[in-house]
């Protein structure tokens, strides 16, 4: 736990905001690389990525402080505090694909192949987000004893480093997502993975969480957040196959 990287007042760096900031523009790089390969001028993607960062922060940020306004409450001025951390990806994801379904329809770009584009570098910045949480001490893991525990001095027994299992598992989606993007298959098929197997890994990691309450069944609000999101991205998925092999049966 390292949440405080360098201080020298007023100044003071944040990890969390550090790693958080090298994961977007790492990905907003991989991106610019890519982009070209569809035909899209690069300095357009990187807008997109811009205008979906910021709808984004404030989805993520919009959430947090609802789940937690008895506290904010309080404390109003820390609402705009995001260096210290206090996210919710699920916030996230809801205000980034706002933006992005804004911004695509207004610039009258393909969001389906966009988004192919887009998912693979979101999940990259997610695994370095991630990282983020570990060395600012959020999003902690339950007790455990296993040989490569972790013990913050919040804490008087060592926990699961949940959050470098979580930052592990995005790094392999991202690059998973990556070489099926590369495949050159039907637009959307990148995205709908992306859609079905980040939450399917949340709903999963969720259990070794030491940091979110159970709210109903002995699951969290991320897990059945995680579990909505696989069944309406299953159904869109399905929806969205049958619609692909009926235009197929029409064509041939």
């Amino acid at each position: 736990m390292y949440p405080t990287l360098f201080s020298y007042a007023p100044l003071t760096i944040h990890s969390y905001g550090v790693m958080v900031g090298i994961g977007i523009l790492i990905a907003i790089y991989v991106l610019r690389q890519n982009a070209q390969q569809l035909g899209v001028p690069p300095n357009l993607v990187v807008d997109l990525a811009l205008f979906v960062v910021f709808l984004g922060f404030l989805g993520a940020r919009i959430f947090y402080v609802g789940l937690y306004w008895d506290y904010f409450r309080a404390a109003p001025l820390e609402i705009i505090q995001i260096w210290k951390g206090g996210l919710v990806w699920y916030g996230g994801l809801a205000g980034g694909l706002i933006g992005f379904y804004l911004f695509t329809w207004f610039k009258r770009l393909p969001l389906m192949a966009l988004l192919d584009l887009f998912v693979p570098a979101v999940a990259l910045a997610q695994g370095f987000g991630r990282m983020g949480c570990f060395l600012n001490g959020c999003c902690f893991g339950i007790k455990t004893n296993v040989p490569w525990a972790v013990q913050f001095p919040f804490s008087d027994h060592s926990i699961h480093p949940t959050q470098l299992y979580e930052s592990g598992f995005c790094f392999v989606l991202a690059g998973f997502l990556f070489l099926l993007w590369r495949s050159r298959l039907r637009p959307g098929l990148v995205s709908f993975t992306y859609f079905l197997a980040y939450p399917a890994g949340r709903f999963f990691l969720e259990f070794l969480r030491g940091d979110n309450p159970h709210v109903f069944g002995g699951l969290t609000r991320p897990q059945l957040v995680s579990l909505g999101v696989v069944v309406v991205s299953a159904v869109l998925f399905t929806i969205w196959s049958s619609y692909g092999a009926a235009r197929v049966r029409r064509t041939s």
